[in-house]
């Protein structure tokens, strides 16, 4: 799939969401660059797709980006980038599948096509990692969950399964709660509203939990009546991993190794992970910007590196 997927900077605000207002949340799934497009994971795992503008904004964009975003007629208004997910699940409907790879109907209506043959060595996170595609038996018609899951040394995981009864449209509920009860596929939880309640759920998507944990359950009802968790995650407090940005002049570059040092504009030197295709046109004595994040194991890692301003500003 074509993935278009703590410092001296301020969190990188691409268009202002305004703070009355209750904006939308989601994940970034793949940007279409040449016809201004985004298309984001939101609630029950739904992929819609937005217009936006043109401009320094929507090039910073990149799949896996966490955002919090308003809009209006599928045209995003504002958006803020909030950190990066590490795990992506979305709903698709089969149109076709074989020993190469699968073909996939998005709740958007666009198409969604993984192949075997694509999914080698990846790059991810400005380093080259391994990918699991993990295809179980699919027939068209049928709606599936397909989960993007990357751990701390990059590695991907893309995992694609049958999700009986649910409608990649959106059909499927979310409860956040407090785990009281784990079994070894089932998770009780006391849901906010004080109700107990309890999900059948595949043990993959327990193992990283405890009692006691705040959850999201993303379910739904199964035709005997019994709730079937298609996805179990953290509550998101707030404190995820967020974008940021750096300003300075070029110091060192590795393309080999995918990195790029800046002397930060009144600070230190920073290196950075970086795709190679970020470094295409960039040399050092550039006076650059560079969005990043910091990896669970401290690495700073590129999103995207541009030209600086004239007045010390990116852009």
């Amino acid at each position: 799939m074509k993935r278009l997927l703590p410092s001296c900077a301020a969190a990188v605000a691409l268009l202002a969401v305004p703070a009355a207002a209750s904006a939308q949340t989601g994940a970034v799934l793949r940007v279409n660059r040449a016809h201004h497009k985004l298309e984001i994971v939101g609630a029950q795992h739904v992929v819609r797709s937005y217009a936006v503008r043109a401009g320094r904004a929507a090039r910073k964009l990149r799949a896996g980006a966490k955002v919090s975003f308003h809009a209006r007629a599928g045209r995003i208004t504002a958006l803020r980038v909030e950190g990066r997910a590490r795990k992506i699940a979305f709903l698709g409907k089969v149109v076709s599948s074989g020993s190469k790879g699968v073909a996939l109907r998005l709740g958007d209506g666009q198409q969604l096509r993984l192949t075997k043959r694509q999914f080698g060595t990846h790059r991810v996170q400005g380093r080259r990692s391994s990918v699991q595609i993990n295809l179980q038996g699919l027939n068209p018609g049928q709606v599936v969950l397909i989960t993007e899951k990357s751990d701390a040394a990059g590695n991907l995981t893309i995992t694609i399964k049958l999700v009986p009864g649910a409608d990649q449209n959106g059909s499927d509920q979310d409860v956040t709660g407090i785990i009281t009860a784990l079994g070894a596929g089932s998770v009780t939880i006391q849901a906010d509203d004080g109700s107990t309640m309890t999900f059948q759920a595949d043990p993959v998507l327990l193992e990283d939990f405890e009692v006691g944990d705040q959850v999201d359950v993303t379910y739904y009802a199964d035709a005997g009546g019994s709730l079937a968790a298609d996805d179990v995650e953290p509550v998101d407090d707030g404190s995820g991993n967020q974008d940021l940005d750096a300003i300075g002049t070029v110091t060192a570059l590795d393309a080999g190794a995918w990195t790029i040092t800046v002397q930060v504009d009144g600070g230190g030197t920073l290196t950075f992970d970086a795709d190679a295709d970020l470094l295409d046109g960039v040399a050092v004595g550039d006076h650059v910007d560079v969005t990043y994040f910091q990896d669970t194991d401290g690495t700073l890692v590129a999103d995207d590196v541009e030209p600086a301003g004239t007045d010390g500003s990116g852009g």
